[in-house]
């Protein structure tokens, strides 16, 4: 994850002061990058020129007073630091006086979202997906195993592929295939979901009257298609309903979906809806130009997508063969977890059974406990104005 951009603004620098203190000598030095003002002017001269490089505002009531009536503001999210007695101004509200470990982890849940890896109050599935900005660098490999390594955490999972062209690693050599089950499959259920949108009610059909338990997954999943149209037809609202038919089934504690690297509905479906971001990439130079590339023009063409993906992703590098041979593509971005260059898995592996390597299961482990955990690993300071 990259650090919440944080703009700080209040009149007492001796509030300024020991918040930034503690956080640079805290876990949440890794968490934030803050810019702070004690000056009403400076603030507001801060956020006309940058504000499209603001995740989040945390200021007293004079200052969002005075920047609240500036056009275009409100594209920002703020939080109000609130100390009683006060006007009130509509939206969200903390106290300012509180412990500092309880005030970051409010603002940096609320700016996260709330995404942990438990089930909702409502039985939701927390959806996981499971992105690369370039093909070959391992990312259904690295989505096959967390399902894997889910199953031996004793968690429900269900794996969602929806790659154009499926890599067949699971199902080569198996009779899988829609039409040769008891399951109806992923079309049918497509249709139905749709149908069902039509009427405006609820599909009635349970969710494991499409998906089968696939043996070296120890988990649920669809058959392959037997037509790849099915899959070239599905837009973003047939994505986003899919999702959530199967996170709101209450079968499961977590969803892995695994998409295409190049844009299409599907993938920036997931993307948008996704509760965390696996994003992979390889210790290849060209792979780290290319994702800097794409991540640059995302920033520019839509601020505010950029903000919600980054702050939800988690980045792996696959195929190392040590330290980093190639640094990430932005300076803020760290990698959460390095995976192991495995030789022997580019000369082609043995199809319908799941490659294994205890160096790579090792590390495997690392970052499905930091998905879980939510804890991002950016290093970043503080700076006071």
């Amino acid at each position: 994850m990259i650090p919440v951009r944080l703009v700080l603004a209040v009149k007492d620098e001796q509030y300024i002061e020991p918040l930034l203190h503690y956080i640079r000598h805290s876990e949440f030095d890794r968490r934030f990058s803050v810019t702070a003002f004690s000056r009403k002017d400076a603030f507001l001269s801060y956020m006309e020129s940058s504000r499209l490089f603001v995740d989040l505002v945390l200021a007293e009531n004079t200052f969002l007073e005075a920047w609240l009536g500036d056009e275009g503001a409100s594209h920002v999210p703020w939080i109000r630091l609130y100390e009683g007695g006060e006007d009130n101004i509509p939206g969200k509200s903390i106290s300012k006086y509180q412990p500092l470990p309880l005030l970051l982890s409010a603002v940096l849940d609320y700016t996260r979202g709330g995404a942990g890896l438990q089930l909702s109050a409502e039985g939701r599935a927390i959806v996981i997906g499971v992105y690369s900005a370039m093909g070959g660098c391992g990312k259904t490999t690295v989505a096959i195993h967390l399902m894997k390594q889910l199953a031996e955490e004793r968690r429900k999972a269900f794996y969602l592929n929806l790659e154009t062209i499926n890599s067949g690693i699971l199902f080569e050599g198996q009779s899988l295939r829609e039409g040769q089950n008891q399951v109806q499959g992923l079309a049918r259920l497509l249709y139905d979901l749709k149908a069902a949108g039509e009427r405006d009610e609820p599909l009635k059909q349970p969710l494991l009257a499409y998906a089968h338990r696939h043996p070296l997954l120890e988990g649920d999943t669809f058959a392959l298609l037997d037509n790849m149209n099915e899959m070239l037809e599905m837009e973003h609202k047939d994505t986003v309903r899919l999702m959530d038919f199967i996170a709101d089934s209450g079968l499961y504690d977590t969803i892995i979906v695994d998409v295409d690297s190049y844009p299409n509905a599907r993938t920036e479906a997931v993307l948008e809806h996704c509760d965390k971001l696996v994003w992979l990439l390889a210790d290849e130079w060209n792979v780290m130009r290319k994702n800097g590339l794409w991540l640059s023009h995302l920033e520019r063409s839509d601020p505010s997508l950029f903000r919600k993906i980054m702050g939800k992703t988690l980045f792996a590098v696959n195929k190392c063969t040590g330290e980093l041979a190639h640094a990430m593509p932005r300076p803020e971005m760290l990698a959460e977890v390095t995976l192991p260059n495995i030789p022997s898995w580019g000369e082609g592996a043995r199809q319908g059974s799941l490659l294994h390597s205890p160096a790579f299961q090792k590390d495997m482990l690392r970052l499905c406990h930091s998905v879980c955990s939510g804890r991002p690993p950016i290093e970043t300071g503080g700076t006071v104005q």
